[in-house]
């Protein structure tokens, strides 16, 4: 097997997870792809120029805990193309892709490129993200602008919906449950989590931190987490994610 690695050092490691995380983003940047058709591409690899080897290969994602991702490439001859993009703390993520198969020695040489391009493609999106932007939304409170109507709808018009259900929640039960929520969509820089019923609240979580907070509990308004312990009742549950913290701009247009 040869295997290839590669080291990313930013800090938007939880960007650059939530990007690797849709398959259409990795397909887009493959090199040596000559078709695709769905989830099957194409791979073509060549060396001296006399040398060739070219299979279709089905792309199969699949999410290892909250901060590894694994694509496995795969043909009908069980030839295997591995992508692995995990974090490195808070320091940055490791890139891997390794091949195990037929004709190893041309394919084999064809790894650093893959890496490379992955590489370049999360290095565009992280482009359109500069740090200090985000840390300067980051240390913004957002809890007035989620008792607006219209505040709302322009975050969620910027977001997409991830979950919704319908729960049943006692006094002192919904921290533990909004910290499940969190936990599974950790890899998103953006949350907000809203739930309707008898009372009402609305979250809003950046990079892992509450930045916002509105409840309205017998016609009172609320911005203290505290009063989260006090709510109960049955609750229609929407969250939506981010992969850019930037999206609370729309909430400062209300401010």
């Amino acid at each position: 097997m040869k295997i290839e690695t590669m080291d990313i050092e930013d800090k938007r490691s939880n960007t650059i997870i939530a990007w690797a995380k849709d398959p259409s983003n990795i397909i887009s940047v493959l090199p040596n792809v000559v078709g695709i058709e769905n989830n099957v591409v194409k791979l073509k690899f060549t060396r001296f120029l006399l040398f060739s080897f070219e299979g279709e290969f089905v792309v199969e994602p699949s999410f290892i805990g909250s901060g590894i991702i694994e694509y496995k490439l795969t043909d009908k001859k069980r030839n295997e193309i591995k992508i692995i993009i995990s974090t490195e703390g808070k320091s940055g993520v490791k890139l891997s892709v390794s091949y195990s198969g037929e004709k190893e020695w041309i394919v084999g040489k064809g790894l650093h490129k893959i890496l490379k391009e992955i590489s370049n493609g999360i290095k565009s999106e992280l482009s359109k993200l500069p740090e200090v932007e985000q840390q300067t939304v980051g240390s913004k409170n957002f809890s007035l602008s989620l008792s607006k109507i219209s505040s709302i709808s322009k975050l969620i018009m910027k977001s997409k919906l991830a979950k919704t259900e319908d729960v049943t929640l006692k006094e002192g039960e919904v921290l533990s449950y909004v910290e499940g929520i969190i936990s599974d969509f950790a890899n998103y820089p953006l949350i907000y989590i809203s739930g309707s019923g008898s009372s009402t609240f609305r979250l809003l979580f950046l990079n892992g931190e509450l930045k916002g907070i509105y409840i309205l509990k017998d016609g009172k308004d609320s911005f203290n987490e505290d009063d989260l312990n006090h709510i109960s009742g049955e609750f229609k549950i929407h969250v939506y994610v981010g992969i850019s913290p930037r999206i609370v701009e729309v909430l400062e247009q209300e401010r």
